[in-house]
């Protein structure tokens, strides 16, 4: 060994100092380090046994990094690396004498007599190297526990969890390289006897379908399986239905993929699928303050009630169930947006100013802009709102006109200049209007949050007033105009009705005879104060309600049959807003192989469902096993012989070992570090089953990448998932709209959605085809064809089961048996 590395000895060695010697280090091997770099620079082949295990990252000294990253440069390139041409590398890069110059790269060369060792000295310097990063992530760990900024424990723990993975990620890809053929045969051979000893073909995991079972022989460990179908029945609003937008409203039927859309807390959100589902009945769900929206029976809510802890996600058939009950009549709500959404497009006139002139402004005339008030503070405000070169001057009495102030003959000007708030007010089409025909302009209703609470405020400042109980009101004689006020006051997370009335004054003959119809709006906010600028109607106004007026849920009927569709938003509680500010929501083949799994094998299961919530499908494997109605099992109406099938099956289940996680969203790497875990709990996996591929999330680093670069990083995830647990992997896919406007709606490879990397890592894709969910009249009802596209081992073709609704389960078919259902 080199003196220049040996310590120092006898007369020449320094003092001891005890408190240098209890400094603790970071773990490192120098020695280690050394012999790598030495012994590369000797022989250029060792390149072969560590280029696999090393990168410059994992080398404690930053000399060593720099010597190790121009090694790797001159090497890949072809080019020999020694003593000389790594030093003439560094220097081209201005670094030699930053790593000792060639006297260094000398001694490093002559540190090693040969490099026969390399591979064992190399694996010293990256477990060196994982240790560091343990304690760095150790150290990051302790200071976000001391120091938590806020952060939910729950929050904090998950991160510790991360890095450590991360690591243990990173340390495990000390792979095993190539092996050789004579171990393989011998193992195959094992394999085989051990086939030929059982009596039947089921060499994997069995999915409890027989015909299945025979041409998969099994789920196969270290396979992923990725089952694709159209979304479930369901979940639809019709086609002419209204979702409120970034910028405005749209049509159901004219939404696309990636479409930006209003968020109910402000979190981002955006079309994520579009699945049109034929033509359905049609419901229309009424609510409190009279506004209402339509969908089919099976579509989600987000519902809340004083009885649950927690809010419960109820399709239409079960809220109609339940209204049913007395004891959930007008007791069931929805919560309201919080409003944070709206266009910044400029506006003409700024908005309180416009709400004023709605609410007291003359705008039937021409030239001037009238307007009447008897508050001083209103005028002041007028004033102070209005652009620079106009002014308010007073008429008569209570009347006021908003004018120019160089009164429309300007210098150079030939003739009377227009009044900008007039010809502002033609370009919406206002000016020119009587009372009983005013309304707000589409450009206000669908601007931001700030804007349309300016404009609502001025309305209530003019013709809006403060009951002595606290309600806030506001009258006029525009049912249009009523609507607008009803309109803005929703999106901003309020209750607002809307009632009719018939005034009557005596006219000069001294008869009694009706006058326009009067629209009241009743307004309850969260915040009444907010609604008003003015400040006697401020004081009025309560600055909280202590008891919020609810958007309950007052009736549910069938209106008529229509072409619906539904759509997968990115939200995190994957909810929209459709017509009047309705706030609104938006598995089972897969479900009953991991029952028989878990049930009939013994086998651990993990179901990640990011769609379905645990309790929901808890529910649904229940009704499975127990062969029990789903509809009896939400409503609790169960029939006699229900009754003991549940609690048997109940039993079963409290057996078995089958887990949910619902966590929505996961990443490839969480969703490994979970299946990981319960492994290591459970013992090794029978099954995972993934719900579904295209709601999970991209990694970090991928957020910049389009969507279908996502997918193949998940894609590629649950494979590796399955080979280091060596279990299979059954991934949940959607299908692209193609399939819909085929003549044969069969699905086929290409209607995968962001089919490209699945195709690649699946081992088995498998469709699920009904018959009569398209052809009402089918021959063959109750019939399921699940068609395997694509088995790398194996054949492909169609096997056909029974399917049965109500219980959400699929059977073996006899042959021949079709007919009977």
């Amino acid at each position: 060994m080199s003196d220049a590395f040996m310590p120092p000895e006898g007369d020449f060695a320094p003092p001891y100092d005890r408190e240098i010697s209890q400094l603790r280090v970071p773990p490192h091997s120098i020695e280690a380090e050394s012999s790598v770099l030495g012994g590369l620079l000797l022989d250029n082949n060792a390149w072969d046994r560590v280029g696999d295990l090393l990168v410059e990252d994992n080398f404690y000294r930053h000399e060593h990094q720099l010597i190790f990253a121009a090694i790797a440069k001159l090497i890949n390139a072809s080019k020999p690396a020694d003593v000389i041409t790594v030093y003439e590398q560094l220097q081209s890069l201005g670094k030699a004498e930053e790593i000792g110059g060639l006297a260094y790269l000398n001694s490093l060369a002559q540190y090693v007599p040969s490099a026969s060792n390399i591979r064992r000295y190399a694996e010293i310097v990256r477990e060196r190297s994982i240790l560091r990063k343990l304690v760095t992530a150790s150290d990051e760990i302790a200071t976000n526990a001391f120091n938590p900024q806020g952060r939910p424990v729950d929050k904090i723990l998950d991160e510790a969890e991360q890095k450590i993975f991360n690591i243990g990620e990173e340390g495990s890809r000390m792979k095993q390289g190539f092996q050789a053929m004579d171990t393989l045969v011998v193992d195959l051979l094992d394999r085989v006897q051990e086939m030929a000893d059982n009596p039947n073909d089921i060499t994997g995991v069995p999915t409890g379908f027989i015909d299945l079972d025979r041409m998969t022989s099994g789920l196969q460990a270290g396979d992923m399986v990725v089952l694709a179908a159209r979304p479930s029945m369901g979940k639809a609003q019709p086609l002419d239905a209204q979702v409120r937008t970034r910028g405005g409203w749209k049509r159901m039927g004219d939404l696309e993929v990636g479409d930006a859309l209003a968020s109910v807390d402000g979190s981002p959100s955006i079309v994520t699928g579009i699945f049109p589902q034929g033509v359905r009945q049609v419901f229309r769900v009424r609510f409190s303050d009279g506004r209402s929206a339509e969908c089919c029976a099976e579509h989600l809510w987000r519902v809340l009630c004083r009885h649950w802890p927690q809010p419960r996600v109820l399709s239409t058939a079960q809220l109609m169930a339940l209204l049913e009950r007395k004891r959930y009549q007008n007791r069931l709500w929805i919560e309201s947006a919080s409003g944070d959404f709206g266009h910044h497009d400029p506006l003409p006139i700024d908005p309180w100013v416009l709400g004023s002139l709605l609410g007291d402004g003359g705008l039937s005339g021409t030239g001037t802009v009238k307007f009447s008030t008897a508050s001083a503070e209103m005028l002041q405000r007028l004033q102070e709102r209005l652009d620079d070169d106009l002014e308010v001057v007073h008429d008569q009495a209570y009347d006021y006109r908003v004018v120019r102030r160089d009164r429309a003959r300007v210098k150079g000007w030939v003739g009377m200049q227009p009044n900008p708030l007039r010809v502002a007010l033609e370009g919406l089409r206002l000016s020119g209007l009587t009372s009983d025909q005013k309304f707000v302009p589409p450009l206000y209703l669908e601007a931001h949050r700030a804007a349309r609470l300016d404009l609502l405020r001025g309305l209530l400042d003019t013709d809006g007033w403060v009951e002595r109980w606290g309600s806030v009101r506001f009258c006029t004689t525009s049912a249009q105009l009523a609507q607008g006020v009803a309109a803005l006051a929703r999106s901003l997370g309020a209750w607002c009705s809307i009632a009719q009335k018939q005034p009557h004054y005596t006219n000069v003959a001294g008869q009694r005879v009706p006058g326009l119809p009067a629209y009241v709006c009743n307004i309850a906010h969260p915040e009444p104060q907010s609604l008003f600028l003015l400040s006697d109607k401020q004081a009025r106004a309560p600055q909280q309600w202590t008891r919020q007026r609810r958007l309950t849920i007052s009736a549910i009927e069938p209106v008529r049959q229509a072409p619906c569709q539904c759509i997968a938003v990115s939200h995190p509680q994957r909810l929209y807003i459709t017509n009047d500010d309705v706030v609104t929501h938006n598995t089972a083949f897969a479900v009953n192989i991991a029952e028989h799994v878990a049930l009939n094998e013994g086998l651990p299961v993990a179901i990640f469902s990011m769609e379905m919530g645990a309790a929901q499908l808890a529910v649904r494997v229940v009704g499975s096993i127990g062969r029990i109605d789903q509809g009896h099992l939400r409503t609790g109406k169960l029939t006699d012989d229900e009754w003991p099938r549940l609690t048997e099956a109940i039993e079963k289940l409290r057996t078995v070992s089958l887990h949910i996680d619902e966590t929505p969203g996961l990443t490839p790497s969480e969703l490994r570090a979970n299946a990981r875990r319960l492994a290591r709990q459970c013992g090794k996996l029978g099954l995972i089953v993934v719900d579904y591929l295209q709601l999970m999330s991209g990694s970090a680093g991928s957020q910049g990448e389009n969507r279908a670069t996502e997918l193949g990083e998940i894609s590629r995830g649950l494979k590796m998932l399955a080979k280091e647990l060596q279990c299979p992997v059954i991934a949940l896919s959607q299908l692209n709209r193609s399939v819909e406007q085929r003549t044969d709606k069969r699905p086929m490879m290409s209607d995968l959605r962001e089919s490209g990397a699945i195709e690649q890592d699946a081992d088995i894709i498998m469709f699920i085809y009904r018959d009569d969910y398209y052809n009402k009249d089918s021959k063959e009802p109750n019939v399921a064809e699940v068609i395997i596209g694509k088995q790398r081992n194996g054949p492909t073709g169609t096997v056909k089961l029974f399917f049965q609704k109500s219980q959400t389960r699929f059977e073996s078919l006899a042959m021949g048996s079709s007919d009977d259902f």
